[in-house]
Parts: C-alpha cells; structure tokens; sequence
C-alpha cells in the first residue's frame, strides 16, 4: 500500500531543523504484514528525545529510515499467527522491539530482547525484515521496529500493547514514551 511517511534522509545536519530538513514527507510503498507482525492504522505519534538524537547523529542509525517510536494507533490486519488481536482493537506502540523467545524475553525483561536490539540498530523488524520501500523498491529502514511519523507502520505483534478503547488516541500516544522512560 501507499503511505505518506517522515523519511529521514540523512543524520547530521545542522540545527535549526527546519532550515536543514533532514526529514522529507514522501508517499512510500509498506508491504503487509508478514507472520507474526500487525498494520497499524496510526491516530497519534510523539516527537521523542530519541527521535532527535537519531536525527542529529547522536545515536546513528541507517538512513534513509520512517523515524518515530511513541504512538497510539488501531489494529487494521494481523499476520498469519497473530490470534490475540483483531482489526478495530486499539493499540500503542513499544519503543524496544521483543521476541518473545530469547533469555531476557523469557525471564519477563523484553525490553533487554537481544534479537530486537539487534533489529532496532540494523534498521529492521524483529524478523529481520523491511517492510518500506520507495517507488523503485529500495528498501527504507524501521526505527526500532515501529516507524509511526507514517499514516500506518507494520510492527512486530511483540511491540503492541491493546490498551483501553476508551482512553483518548492523543492521550496514549503521550503515555506511551513517557511512563516508560519517565520524561
């Protein structure tokens, strides 16, 4: 499908932002999710300290890449494997990507995944895989799995969490980073 997305270009440039423009809005092409992952209609996304940081160099990352981590969105199709959640069901999304098999998963500590700090500095999903593109299909990196300055991001099931249907969209998007990290 096609999404408009906040492409990252390049790390680096300098301050004030908005006179450098690190980051482009573009129509990119998201494939459906894969076994094991979910697409995200996206409501609500916060710009995080750790967005910047990728942004100024700070924390490099491979470029070009859909930055953002904190968001609040609903569930629109679920992968082969996916049976816990449906379309409609409202989610927000987990800044550190999990698998759900390996020891620090294991022992209740997923935001220590080994597989998904590897697939967050590679510019991955868990899996290994890219599901952005440009129009001539090279591929366009994930930041930490989630990718959600997109109108929507195809995530591993492992980085959603199905909250309240009352609480307000915005509102979850602003929980999300900040009960996690305390800013």
């Amino acid at each position: 499908m096609k999404v408009r997305a906040a492409v990252l270009e390049a790390i680096g440039l300098p301050a004030p932002y908005a006179d450098s423009q690190p980051l482009t809005i573009r129509e990119v092409d998201l494939d459906p999710p894969g076994a094991g992952e979910v697409l995200v209609r996206v409501h609500a996304a916060g710009l995080c300290h750790s967005d910047l940081s990728v942004i100024s160099g700070d924390r490099p990352r491979p470029v070009p890449m859909v930055l953002g981590h904190e968001s609040a969105g609903e569930v629109v199709e679920c992968g082969a494997g996916v049976a816990d959640l449906k379309p409609g069901d409202r989610v927000v999304l987990v800044f550190m990507p999990s698998c759900g098999h390996c020891l620090p998963c294991m022992e209740g500590r997923p935001a220590l995944c080994e597989p998904g700090f590897a697939a967050a500095v590679a510019g991955t999903l868990v899996s290994g895989q890219r599901r952005l593109h440009r129009p001539d299909k090279s591929p366009i990196n994930h930041q930490v799995g989630v990718s959600c300055f997109a109108e929507y991001a195809v995530v591993a099931r492992g980085s959603l969490v199905k909250i309240d249907q009352e609480l307000p969209l915005d509102m979850r998007a602003r929980i999300r980073g900040g009960e996690s990290t305390g800013e």
